[in-house]
């Protein structure tokens, strides 16, 4: 799977399911139909990279620091592509550490789903820290977590 740079036509690709800043944004099971979509917004500075797979879904890089060389990474997949989710992980990192230089890659993680997490041990992400109570979730506080992935390249 290959990304490639945001359109104007990508837009519909922006949103999603899938719970706000997530590193692996699949379909949040349980989530109510009246819950508002998460939905990226385009591009508006050299502090955001933006990048589509149309057949699956949406990739960005968040809080680039070009000087650490790292970038906090969220990924949007689309309600129908999630047998792609580890296909575009695999295509965001490498993006990510061939394509901008990056160093580091993380993000934010809700283990609500097992599923989830072994997507991101598989594809060499580590778990970083853990936040107890960190956001509201399915009617409860619910714990987040930071993964994260370092490239010695």
């Amino acid at each position: 799977m290959r990304l490639r740079g945001y359109r104007g036509d990508d837009l519909p690709l922006l949103s999603g399911p899938w719970l706000p800043g997530e590193l692996l944004g699949l379909p949040a099971p349980g989530r109510p139909a009246l819950a508002p979509e998460a939905r990226f917004a385009p591009p508006a500075d050299t502090s955001v990279d933006l990048c589509v797979a149309p057949e699956a879904g949406c990739v960005r890089y968040t809080e680039l620091d070009w000087v650490n060389r790292r970038a906090r990474l969220e990924i949007g997949v689309r309600p129908d592509a999630t047998d792609s989710a580890a296909e575009l992980l695999h295509a965001a990192l490498v993006h990510g550490f061939r394509t901008l230089n990056l160093h580091r890659v993380y993000g934010w993680v809700t283990p609500y789903a097992e599923d989830r997490t072994g997507l991101l041990e598989h594809a060499g992400l580590r778990l970083e820290a853990e936040l107890p109570q960190a956001l509201w979730l399915d009617g409860r506080p619910a714990t987040r977590q930071i993964w994260g992935r370092v490239h010695h390249g």
